[in-house]
């Protein structure tokens, strides 16, 4: 009988002394991209997202950022390798928009058109996905995300129209990959486009880290 419970106790100890999983497996994977300068020179995206990833990587959340060239023969290619090479669990791209905009926004709606030249003058025309469906919409837990991270106290609103230049073609891809299972999460964030380290960058950065953290979490 003492072998015998001596043989239970060293089963228990064995299974109390398991390791759990660690964090970082268990922890959301994020491929984060934004784009480089075209008609500036600098394009606010890249430091709202090293901001956006510095906050993240602080709360738990993987981030492997890149910052891709604006040109239409290369963005689908960098975001698909960005997806092989990772498997991350979201997807989720920046790009800057002049004009009105004074806070992040996230688009909900992505137009399979290309319009605008790149910035190296190559000419955006017919469609980003041959073959595409003529829309895709993101999801409500985008929508849900946005409001969880305004309601947070960040400045960040949606846009239904992303236009049809680089920043709607990696929405429109990226709601691609969420269509074919590959990522569990995807999206696109619009942000102001900024002076070269604007005090307001930081706050951007803060808003679209508390949205994806929505997102993913």
């Amino acid at each position: 009988m003492k072998s015998v419970a001596l043989a239970g106790a060293a089963a228990l100890s064995v299974g109390v002394a398991a390791p759990a999983a660690s964090a970082s497996e268990s922890a959301p994977t994020v491929v984060l991209t934004s784009y480089g300068a075209f008609t500036r020179d600098h394009n606010s995206s890249g430091e709202v997202a090293e901001k956006a990833k510095e906050i993240l990587e602080q709360e738990g959340v993987q981030v492997i950022y890149q910052e891709i060239p604006t040109e239409w023969g290369s963005f689908a290619s960098n975001l698909e390798n960005l997806l092989e090479e990772n498997d991350p669990d979201a997807i989720i791209s920046l790009g800057e928009r002049s004009g009105n905009l004074n806070a992040p926004a996230v688009e909900l709606m992505g137009f399979n058109q290309r319009q605008g030249n790149d910035a190296v003058g190559a000419p955006g025309n017919g469609p980003v996905s041959e073959g595409g469906p003529a829309q895709r919409q993101a999801p409500e837990e985008n929508r849900a995300a946005q409001k969880a991270a305004s309601a947070a106290g960040n400045k960040i609103n949606i846009s239904y129209n992303a236009g049809r230049y680089l920043c709607n073609a990696a929405l429109y891809t990226n709601l691609g990959f969420l269509e074919e299972g590959r990522v569990a999460h995807a999206g696109f964030v619009h942000v102001p486009a900024r002076a070269k380290g604007a005090p307001q960058i930081e706050k951007d950065g803060e808003a679209v880290a508390s949205f994806v953290k929505n997102l993913v979490g």
